[in-house]
């Protein structure tokens, strides 16, 4: 019985810390943002910078735009991922199992039941943030320390933080959250004409 007692009450404390990271999980459907991305590989002070417009869909449907510093998309439909780069005029499509959708942390957002299964959840207010911190289970895993800055009075979502098992270091910062309803076909990509197409 106390077992059964002790392993209630850890159930509970798991839910419980996940429970603001869940309320900007149902605030994404439907909106859209602008977002800066920096990538800093190991060893460097300094990383890649990148910006553009991102769309959710229903998660975890998602449309990546960069503007900047060249062109490129990137969708997801849930199921299957496109990469689209204007200047090499190729869109590589990938179809996603388990394993590559427990290392993208933006579909752990989406995805509760993966995400505490691969991940161990917790949540600390500072100042008026909700810092949500994904701790991997295995000590294989490709994705390490997730961290996702919420802002507790919108549930929105500012930042997204991440670094890998080889050091590098990955960082989404977010602003300018707006409603914007969009057909689900929006979420697939069609390549255009005399782009060579390369599946994986």
């Amino acid at each position: 019985m106390k077992i059964a007692t002790l392993l209630f009450t850890l159930a509970i404390t798991v839910a419980a810390s996940a429970a603001e990271l869940d309320r900007a999980a149902a605030t994404l459907p439907g909106t859209e943002a602008q977002f800066s991305q920096r990538f800093t590989p190991k060893g460097f002070k300094n990383g890649q910078v990148e910006s553009g417009t991102v769309s959710f869909g229903p998660l975890p449907m998602m449309r990546w735009s960069y503007l900047h510093p060249e062109q490129k998309v990137f969708v997801f439909d849930g199921n299957r991922s496109w990469l689209y780069i204007a200047a090499e005029k190729q869109v590589t499509v990938t179809t996603l199992d388990e394993k590559q959708r427990s290392e993208l942390p933006f579909l752990l957002i989406g995805d509760p039941a993966a995400r505490d299964r691969n991940f161990v959840v917790h949540e600390a207010t500072q100042g008026n943030s909700v810092v949500a911190t994904l701790q991997p289970r295995t000590p294989s895993a490709m994705i390490r320390n997730v961290t996702i800055t919420i802002a507790a009075a919108t549930h929105t979502i500012e930042r997204v933080a991440y670094s890998d098992r080889e050091g590098n270091e990955t960082t989404f910062d977010f602003s300018g959250f707006t409603k914007r309803s969009v057909a689900s076909d929006f979420f697939h990509f069609t390549p255009p004409a005399g782009v060579e197409v390369v599946e994986q």
